[in-house]
């Protein structure tokens, strides 16, 4: 992907890596006399090899293999001052990189934006760059007393599909529990007091769906030990009409004693309007 981009904007990264000259050719995985190099930028004023090594691998060695008047080194590495001091020689880090690729994934050529937006995808997918904004936490209101049991016995909590959701990306669920059901029950306090793991997220529309999944999840033998407390789902959360996400849980754990007040996390006392959050936001919420 890396090679293609530098392909599409040659100038760009020629002025980027510090190669002079114009562009004349991009080729990748060149065969030399002992390896192969991964990407070859040819200027007028001479040739630029760039290494990429997805971990903390330094790749100098390797790349003084290749005939070349500059080297760039794509590493996570941490290269010392005597390696960065090397004539004709660059490290630069994923993270670096990666704020360039944000610059270009605003270009007006569309085959620049998709291939600099995939990239960082993919960065971010396998840990070499954090994501801008990382989802750890979705949080809904549980309110009713069959959303309350399930939760907290059977470690499932269920709510209507949206298209663009970041759901897929949480790690943990959190519910806000409302006035109707503290008062309900004296052992639960209003506010985000519990915190589950997430342990996968399931699309599905009808009752039947909702029994098939919970077999594929949990396994037969759960699924009819625990069929009592699903079973008032049936008649509440109404089917057919919309899809659900079953978001299915580890144990919950009770985290904040007390609990974290709605009033803290955002304007007024109204519904929960936000539903991502960091365990840093919650802390500092919890703290006020």
């Amino acid at each position: 992907m890396l090679g293609y981009l530098i392909a599409l904007q040659p100038a760009y990264f020629c002025r980027y890596f510090g190669f002079l000259g114009s562009p004349l050719a991009v080729r990748l995985e060149t065969r030399h006399e002992d390896d192969r190099s991964d990407i070859l930028l040819e200027t007028t004023a001479g040739r630029g090899v760039i290494e990429a090594k997805t971990n903390a691998t330094d790749p100098l060695r390797q790349s003084l293999k290749y005939p070349a008047k500059w080297r760039v080194l794509l590493t996570q590495h941490m290269a010392s001052a005597r390696q960065k001091s090397k004539r004709g020689v660059r490290y630069i880090r994923w993270l670096e990189l990666a704020k360039t690729l944000k610059d270009l994934a605003k270009s007006k050529d569309d085959r620049v934006r998709f291939v600099s937006g995939d990239l960082i995808g993919y960065l971010e997918e396998h840990a070499m760059i954090k994501k801008t904004e990382a989802v750890e936490i979705y949080a809904r209101e549980i309110n009713n007393e069959e959303t309350l049991a399930v939760f907290l016995k059977a470690h499932i909590y269920g709510c209507p599909y949206q298209k663009g959701s970041r759901l897929a990306e949480a790690l943990y669920f959190a519910p806000h529990f409302g006035q109707r059901i503290a008062r309900k029950h004296p052992g639960v306090q209003v506010g985000v007091s519990y915190i589950a793991r997430i342990e996968c997220v399931e699309v599905i529309e009808t009752w039947k769906d909702f029994i098939q999944v919970n077999k594929e999840v949990r396994g037969k033998h759960w699924l009819n030990s625990h069929m009592e407390l699903l079973q008032p789902l049936k008649t509440s959360w109404g089917w057919g009409v919309e899809k659900r996400n079953v978001i299915f849980l580890g144990t919950p754990r009770l985290v904040f004693n007390p609990p974290v007040l709605k009033e803290n996390l955002q304007k007024g006392s109204g519904w929960l309007s936000k539903q991502y959050f960091s365990f840093d936001t919650l802390f500092s919420a919890w703290g006020c």
